[in-house]
């Protein structure tokens, strides 16, 4: 790919053994240096233990925003989490339940974590999305007491529809600003079980803002393995992009992008389609 146009814009996934214990058993973290500069870094990881994902570490703060998403790895199934978590919010450590694919909006400043794992059923994800081109954090201590809702509004259930099927989504979920406190991201997950091209009668679009698509495996046991064979066209000239693993493709506000093919499938894939505005637009180009 290194005499093509666009292949900075495409790169492959690199997945690492995690810390283990609670935390990650494998994952990757991605920064905006690898996003073409975009205002945003990500971590997608595997976890099957019970326990604090930090031990002793309480809670922190970043002067970014950041959203936390809890999924499972079902292949059938995107409603389905695989285990019982509790996160603690705001100063107050107020704690808070799930045992359903989950979103939680962490707005700058805002205290998250104690994050424990209390029970796995099967092996489940987590995503961060994380609004600054590094990471960063600084810890906070406990401080007052609330009546256990203060921060409901910042916890979304994340539930999956029916797609349409065929070569695009057979399940997905979309959430966007209104559902995260107004942070300024949107982001689809969608499952993918057949080969084809996606919005097969559409070609290329546009976007009036940066965006990436993370084209990650549905095979908890190994995060390296994709289980497809992607082509992604970018650009007016539609230059082509095949890869058959994990893979993060970043397309600049206003770069023409797509049509996506599935030329080969071994099994379900995902894709995470991540967006930085609150809202999502679109405006199909030829």
């Amino acid at each position: 790919m290194a005499d093509k146009k666009y292949a900075k814009n495409v790169n492959k996934l690199n997945f690492v053994k995690g810390r283990g214990g609670a935390n990650a058993r494998e994952l990757v973290f991605v920064g905006g240096d690898v996003l073409g500069g975009f205002d945003l870094n990500f971590i997608v990881g595997v976890y099957d233990t019970v326990g604090d994902w930090a031990p002793n570490m309480g809670a922190h703060i970043h002067p970014f925003d950041e959203c936390l998403l809890f999924f499972g790895y079902d292949e059938k199934d995107m409603n389905y989490l695989g285990a019982d978590l509790t996160l603690a919010v705001g100063k107050e450590y107020e704690v808070h339940k799930m045992s359903a694919p989950t979103v939680v909006a962490a707005p700058a400043n805002v205290p998250h974590c104690p994050l424990v794992t209390e029970k796995v059923y099967k092996d489940f994800g987590h995503f961060h999305l994380a609004l600054n081109a590094k990471y960063s954090g600084t810890g906070v201590k406990q401080e007052g007491t609330t009546n256990g809702k203060k921060y409901d509004y910042l916890f979304k259930q994340m539930k999956a529809k029916k797609g349409t099927g065929g070569a695009d989504a057979a399940q997905f979920v979309t959430i966007t600003g209104k559902d995260l406190g107004g942070i300024n991201l949107n982001f689809t997950m969608g499952l993918f079980n057949q080969t084809g091209r996606w919005d097969p009668k559409k070609g290329a679009h546009i976007h009036a803002y940066d965006e990436i698509e993370v084209f990650f495996g549905n095979k908890a046991s190994d995060l390296s393995y994709l289980g497809a064979e992607i082509t992604v066209e970018l650009g007016e000239e539609h230059e082509k992009h095949t890869f058959d693993v994990p893979t993060v493709v970043s397309y600049p506000k206003g770069m023409p992008h797509w049509p996506v093919t599935c030329n080969k499938l071994e099994k379900p894939y995902r894709v995470m389609q991540v967006g930085l505005s609150a809202k999502y637009d679109i405006s199909w180009v030829k």
